[in-house]
């Protein structure tokens, strides 16, 4: 095998493999436990049959080191795509496995991921250890299979089979003064379009056509990070005021039902992966963060709790360094000045807050039991409401 790289002359890779007819993928899944007694210690795996005509054929799997049965009661699956479309995808695979992975050995034991490729004089290559080398490259080309056979939850080469294709992305927050955004990712035009709009009426919308990038997102959001990561209010969750603003958002699926979601923008109505996600919507747009929808200082804050202790951020004047003091006046707020004490000696000092936040006692950036308390404000008749 004669590898790719910057500096190499692509080689004919039907001089290489010959004329390549048929790909068998199969992808074992070491972490899927399958009960079968003809198969002890059995794992759960699926086999994509590719030929050139056009005709495909999926199978699960019962395995183990030395075996392999497809399971009962699971039926193979015939899918058919139009020839030319399948010619491709063998093209396809032998150019990228041909750089990104290697030839296995005669000698060598069946691996839990492999690509056979048979050529028309009945000629076999088997190609091993490309998930590691080019995950990217894999990953895009199992989708773009999963996407020719209209299969979302094929395996392939990657394993990052799911229910369904992700069309669109729309996510839509307004505030209680009628403030609005929405963000709408599209796989048809391959295109991010971002609209806002103020309460007099004035409203301006941006288009950016993106092409490749915008299916590439949306293909590797998985329908599971979305609905089963929401942590949801805690017991004692406190209102919000109307601080947050609400949203909503919609997954358009292919061929299943829309995935709806929504609530107040802040961390306990988000799924995990919305901070990643935003980040990567904001590098792609490349603007200055300017609304809501893309800021960490809107998603990535959260209502207070009954539970909560509140951290006030400090400055002294001649440091740039702030310093944290513990109070129990939620009245304190940025800019407010309070009284601190300061030192061995607890000498008290006036300083302007900073910053104010809310931490579970678990969570705490310094420790409780080392951090002094705020005396009071520093317009306060009685600073010594709270101790040292």
């Amino acid at each position: 095998m004669q590898p790719l790289d910057d500096e190499t002359t692509c080689p004919d890779l039907a001089q290489l493999f010959g004329h390549i007819t048929t790909a068998t993928i199969w992808f074992g899944n070491p972490y899927m436990p399958w009960h079968d007694p003809q198969v002890p210690g059995g794992k759960w795996g699926q086999q994509l049959i590719i030929n050139e005509n056009g005709h495909c054929l999926s199978q699960a799997f019962v395995f183990n080191q030395h075996l392999r049965r497809p399971i009962a009661g699971q039926a193979a699956e015939q899918l058919q795509i139009p020839a030319e479309q399948a010619t491709q995808i063998l093209h396809d695979l032998v150019t990228t496995l041909n750089y990104c992975g290697r030839l296995a050995d005669d000698d060598e034991d069946s691996p839990n991921r492999y690509v056979a490729v048979q050529n028309d004089v009945g000629k076999q290559f088997v190609f091993v250890d490309f998930s590691d080398t080019e995950p990217l490259a894999i990953g895009r080309l199992s989708m773009e299979i999963r996407d020719q056979l209209n299969r979302a939850d094929l395996l392939v080469m990657d394993g990052r089979g799911r229910d369904d294709f992700i069309e669109k992305l729309t996510m839509t927050f307004v505030d209680d003064d009628d403030y609005g955004e929405q963000l709408c990712m599209s796989r048809a035009d391959e295109t991010i379009t971002y609209k806002r709009w103020e309460p007099t009426g004035t409203d301006i919308t941006t288009t950016y056509h993106l092409p490749d990038n915008v299916s590439a997102i949306l293909d590797n959001l998985n329908q599971a990070d979305f609905t089963e990561t929401i942590p949801g209010l805690p017991d004692d969750a406190m209102d919000d005021d109307g601080q947050f603003g609400h949203f909503t958002c919609t997954l358009t699926q292919r061929n299943l039902d829309p995935i709806r979601f929504g609530g107040d923008y802040e961390k306990y109505s988000l799924p995990d992966n919305w901070p990643g996600l935003m980040e990567v919507l904001h590098n792609m747009m490349d603007i200055p963060v300017l609304g809501v929808l893309l800021s960490a200082d809107f998603f990535g804050k959260r209502r207070r709790r009954a539970s909560d202790v509140i951290y006030l951020s400090v400055n002294f004047g001649n440091s740039s360094r702030e310093y944290n003091y513990l109070t129990d006046d939620d009245s304190i707020e940025v800019g407010d000045d309070v009284v601190v004490p300061v030192g061995e000696d607890n000498v008290q000092q006036v300083v302007e807050v900073t910053a104010k936040n809310y931490y579970q006692p678990d969570e705490v950036p310094y420790p409780l039991d080392r951090i002094k308390r705020v005396i009071g404000k520093a317009d306060d008749d009685d600073e010594s409401d709270e101790d040292l």
